[in-house]
C-alpha cells in the first residue's frame, strides 16, 4: 500500500515551534507521499528535508506567495519524477500551479496530482476553479493515453475551495451555488471522466475557530484505483465505507481544539492509502 497524505498548513513559514508540530502530525500517519499547501518561504523545504532525512523533496515556484511542497519516502519507489503544471493557474498568476509527482512501484505507476485552486464565492474564482477541474480531466486522459494499459492512475488530493458562488456581490443573500452543490457538481462530472470523488470520515475540514466549517479538502481518484477502506460511517442517512481519513481540529475539543486551529493551522490533514 502507498500513504498519500496532503494538508493545507496555513501560512506556513517554518517557525521553529510551528514546524515541530506540523512534523509530528504528519509522522503518526507515516505517508510515503505527502503534500503541505501554503508554504510561504523557501526554508521550509530544507526544514523538512533535516526532520525526513528518508524522503525527497520538490518545490513549485513562480510569482505566487504560496506554494506546494511534496515529499516522498525514497526507498519506496523505484523511480520518481516531479513537475509543475502550470495550466492550473487559470488565468491568474498569483495561483499555485499543480504539483504533480509520477511514482513507480514493481513495474506500476501512480501519479498523484496535489492541488490548491482559487477561493473564494466571486464569479472570478468559481469559474477558475471550474477552469482547473477541467485541466484534471484533461491531465487524467493524457495519463491514459501514455499508459501501457490505457489507465494513468491518477489522484488529485488537496484543498480545492469548494466553496460556491456568490453573484452579483460577495453577500450571503447573493448566493447562487451552495458550496454542497459544487461539491455534488464536481463529483458527477468526474465520473464521466472516470474519476471518483472519495468520501471522506468528515466532511468538514476547514475551521475559522469562530463558527466557519467548511468541506474544502478532498481527493479525485481514477476509478480503476484499488483504495484501503478506512472505515465506515453514515452518510446521508446509510452506512458507507469511506477511503478518505480526515485527522486534525476533528478529534480535538475546547481548548485543544482552539490550540490546533490556531498554532498549527485551520485545516486538517487528509490520507487515503492505495494499491499499487
Amino acid at each position: 500500500m502507498i500513504k498519500v497524505l496532503a494538508w493545507n498548513v496555513e501560512h506556513f513559514k517554518g517557525t521553529r515551534t510551528r514546524i515541530g508540530k506540523v512534523v509530528d502530525h504528519i509522522k503518526a500517519q507515516g505517508p510515503d507521499i505527502f503534500g503541505i499547501l501554503e508554504v510561504k518561504r523557501a526554508n521550509v523545504r530544507s526544514l523538512m528535508e533535516d526532520h525526513f532525512p528518508g524522503y525527497d523533496f520538490a518545490l513549485t515556484d513562480g510569482r505566487q506567495v504560496q506554494e506546494i511542497l511534496i515529499g516522498w519516502r525514497r526507498s519506496k519507489f523505484q523511480a520518481a519524477a516531479f513537475s509543475q503544471k502550470r495550466e492550473f493557474k487559470a488565468y491568474n498568476p498569483s495561483l499555485r500551479p499543480g504539483a504533480l509527482l509520477s511514482v513507480r512501484r514493481g513495474g506500476k505507476y501512480l501519479n498523484v496530482l496535489f492541488l490548491h485552486t482559487d477561493s473564494g464565492t466571486k464569479a472570478s474564482d468559481f469559474g477558475n476553479r471550474h477552469e482547473m477541474f477541467e485541466h484534471i480531466f484533461k491531465l487524467k486522459r493524457k495519463l491514459d493515453r501514455m499508459a501501457p494499459d490505457n489507465d494513468g492512475n491518477l489522484i488529485t488530493i488537496g484543498d480545492l475551495n469548494l466553496m460556491g458562488l456568490r453573484y452579483p456581490t460577495g453577500r450571503r443573500r447573493d448566493e447562487l451555488v451552495e458550496g454542497d452543490d459544487e461539491i455534488s457538481s464536481l463529483s458527477s462530472f468526474a465520473r464521466s471522466h472516470g474519476l471518483t470523488l472519495l468520501n471522506k470520515s468528515h466532511d468538514e475540514t476547514f475551521n475559522n475557530g469562530r463558527g466557519l466549517r467548511s468541506d474544502l479538502d478532498h481527493a479525485l481518484v481514477s476509478r480503476s484505483l484499488a483504495l484501503k477502506v478506512l472505515g465506515n460511517r453514515e452518510i446521508r442517512g446509510r452506512a458507507t465505507d469511506y477511503h478518505v481519513h480526515v485527522e486534525g481540529w476533528n478529534q480535538l475539543s475546547g481548548s485543544r481544539r482552539r490550540n490546533f486551529i490556531d498554532n498549527i493551522s485551520d485545516h486538517s490533514s487528509i490520507r487515503l492509502e492505495v494499491d499499487v
